[in-house]
């Protein structure tokens, strides 16, 4: 199996739901990227609670050009961990990037750039 993106674009937010495995999450990412470039939002919501095993790994979203200044992703609680390292390195990189299991907490952050 592959992976399926939706995404949707309002308020100034890229919202992409990835499905599949996340085998492939080198080419989510870029993906994502792409998309965030080509509608020229500075704000990402990656919702990954439908993949079928762990995604992993950002950097390619991060590692872009024009990387989105904020990253808010949807994720199981139980996977916090794994989003320590992604946060800094999209620090490293000048973005901010938070892990939510709550999709409106996620927004309002996204909405609240000074925090």
């Amino acid at each position: 199996m592959g992976y399926r993106i939706e995404y949707a674009i309002g308020g100034g937010v890229l919202r992409a739901t990835v499905s599949g495995t996340s085998a492939f999450t080198a080419w989510i990412a870029r993906d994502i990227g792409e998309q965030a470039r080509e509608s020229s939002v500075r704000q990402v919501l990656i919702d990954v609670r439908r993949l079928q095993d762990r995604i992993g790994r950002l950097r390619s979203l991060l590692a872009a050009k024009h990387a989105p200044e904020r990253v808010a992703v949807l994720d199981a609680e139980e996977n916090d961990r794994y989003y320590v390292f992604a946060e800094l390195a999209a620090h490293s990189l000048g973005c901010a990037l938070r892990r939510f299991d709550d999709p409106a907490a996620a927004l309002s952050w996204l909405h609240n750039s000074g925090d």
